[in-house]
Formats: structure tokens, C-alpha cells, sequence
């Protein structure tokens, strides 16, 4: 009688997902980490196959074991922050967003209306011109990450954006932007709303305005003038296909506030994410531009990652393959 995946004991899920011997894979260096689900998560290094047939038929992922952070709302489902850690080397940090999140999502207004600016003096607020940052949801990292020496990130900021933002014509899509922040939650909220472009308060408009020392920021990237309250200054790819006569489904944005380095983001459309969930998308991770020079050591991604697992409902976006520099 097979024993069902989901009932199973770690030894007897082993026994029925392993078709290529512990022994024969180390010899061939096939071994492969994954987090094995039964009744409860288990880290374990196996043969390559073994993980693809783990991963196919439970609710199983690769690599080790997650840390699960803050989890919140989203649509009819929730998002929620995870790391996976080898030792202290970092192997994966972002959200998992469950099928049912991509439904009953938020359209109108655009925004949440945490972040207005009565710019025109009429007493009131209009949630389409006088309001920015579309539904945020702002989620910790679990505690093993928060004390992890050098790895400098702090926490998730998930922003869905119904009709998309500027530059009108480019960016004007249904789409989500992830930021991964490097810098505390306390400076971010200092950024105040008023009647500077993007709603920002002029003052904080000015220290927007402050970049970073060129060898921090990667060759390409440009002011884009979309300073943001709560959040901070975009740097954006000139050279990536959404400037280029090709449409926009997912790119990379170099955050920056006051001449620091404050958050990385995967922005990423919902056309994109829905098909990873029908299959009209594969799964794939996805290089980054990266700095000359770094302004804090630490382990930093040279990749974006996004997936959807059939068996656990979900979809991801990651930031993988970290490498360890030194700050300069």
C-alpha cells in the first residue's frame, strides 16, 4: 500500500520519493538540500531526484528549512516574509503570496489612503492625485534572520499597485513592488508627504535628491525623480527592455535615501505572477546589475527569483545566489 506523501513519517516519505541511492548521487555530487514537509518541516540533503519528486508530489521546497517572518493580509490570502539560511550563509529571503491572494484584491481606490497630501488646499483629499503608494504591507523578518551577522536587511515592504504608477506609459500596469530594506523602519517613516513631486515633503524631497556615490549604484541606473513618501528614492534601468520597445513584466529597482543604499526591489507585473500560476510563465531567477562597491559588508543577492509550487499553492519572489562583500 503506498503510504500518502502528506501522512507520511520522515523515513517512510524518503523511502517512497528516493529512486536514486544516498550513495550513487554523493558520488556524482547530485546532493541537493530541501525541506522535506510531512507533519512537520525537516531539513535534509538528498539526491537530486529524490527533490524533484519530493517538491512534486508534497508540499516539500528546495533548499533548507524556512524561518517565517510577519504574514498579513493580501486579497483573499495572505504574504508572507521567509529566509532560508546554511549556517549563517543566506540561501533565500522573500514572500510567499498564496494562490488565493492573486483574488479580491483591492482596485479602487488605488491606494489604501495611509499616504495623502492635500495639494490643492480644498480640504480634502482625492485618492487618485493626492494620494501614493498604492496597498502596502510592511512585514518583519523572523528573529534568526533579524540577529544573523552581516546580513544587512531588516525587513519587507510589499506595495500592490492597482493602476500601476510612473512613468505613465511604462510602469502604468497592475503590478507589485517588493522592497527588501537595508535601513531602519523608523527612517523610512520619517519620510513625510507634502507638495513636492510624487507627494513627498520638499525637505525630504531635497535629501531624496542625494545620491549615493556613483561606485554604489550599478552602471545604468538613473534618478528616476520618483521620490516616494514612506519609502524613498527610485533608481531606474535605462537600459532594461521596458525603456527599450518592450513591454514591462518584471525589472529591478536601486533604492536609495540621503546618499545611502536603502532597499533593493523585484518590481514585478500581476500579468506575470498569475502566469506562473496557469503555466504560461516558468519558473526563473533573473541577474541583477550590481554596484562597483558596497557601502556596508554583508551578504548581498546577485539574483531574483520568481516561482509558483503547485503543491503548496503559492507563489514567490526571492532574492538569491548572496555573496559576501566587503563594505569599501
Amino acid at each position: 500500500m503506498k503510504i500518502p506523501l502528506a501522512m507520511a513519517s520522515a523515513g517512510a516519505l524518503l523511502l517512497a520519493a528516493t529512486t536514486v541511492s544516498t550513495t550513487q548521487a554523493a558520488a556524482t555530487d547530485e546532493l541537493e538540500w530541501v525541506c522535506a514537509v510531512t507533519a512537520r518541516e525537516q531539513s535534509l540533503l538528498l539526491p537530486g531526484e529524490a527533490v524533484d519528486r519530493l517538491v512534486a508530489e508534497a508540499p516539500s521546497y528546495r533548499g533548507p528549512c524556512a524561518e517565517y517572518g510577519e504574514s498579513a493580509p493580501l486579497g483573499d490570502g495572505r504574504i508572507t516574509a521567509y529566509t532560508q539560511f546554511l549556517d549563517s550563509r543566506p540561501v533565500s529571503l522573500g514572500v510567499r503570496m498564496s494562490d488565493a491572494s492573486f483574488s479580491g484584491l483591492p482596485h479602487d481606490p488605488p491606494t489604501d489612503g495611509t499616504l495623502c497630501f492635500d495639494k490643492d488646499g480644498d480640504g480634502s483629499t482625492d485618492p487618485v492625485h493626492e494620494c501614493s503608494g498604492g496597498y502596502g504591507q510592511k512585514l518583519e523578518l523572523g528573529e534568526r534572520a533579524r540577529q544573523q551577522p552581516d546580513f544587512p536587511f531588516t525587513y519587507v515592504l510589499n506595495n500592490w499597485n492597482p493602476h500601476g504608477h510612473i512613468p505613465l506609459g511604462v510602469y502604468d500596469k497592475p503590478h507589485y513592488d517588493v522592497h527588501f530594506y537595508l535601513n531602519d523602519n523608523a527612517e523610512r517613516l520619517a519620510i513625510r508627504t507634502g507638495p513636492c513631486p510624487q507627494l513627498v515633503h520638499c525637505d525630504d524631497y531635497e535629501l531624496g535628491k542625494r545620491l549615493p556615490d556613483s561606485r554604489y549604484v550599478p552602471a545604468d541606473f538613473t534618478d528616476a525623480d520618483a521620490i516616494e513618501p514612506a519609502m524613498g528614492n527610485h533608481l531606474i534601468d535605462r537600459t532594461a527592455p521596458e525603456f527599450n520597445g518592450q513591454p514591462f513584466r518584471h525589472t529591478w529597482v536601486h533604492g536609495v535615501w540621503n546618499r545611502e543604499v536603502t532597499y533593493f526591489e523585484p518590481m514585478i507585473t500581476s500579468e506575470w505572477l498569475d502566469g506562473l500560476r496557469t503555466g504560461a510563465v516558468e519558473d526563473g531567477c533573473y541577474d541583477r546589475k550590481l554596484p562597483a562597491a558596497w557601502q556596508k559588508t554583508g551578504w548581498y543577492p546577485t539574483t531574483y527569483c520568481t516561482r509558483h509550487s503547485e503543491t503548496r499553492h503559492e507563489v514567490s519572489v526571492s532574492l538569491e545566489n548572496f555573496v559576501h562583500r566587503t563594505a569599501s
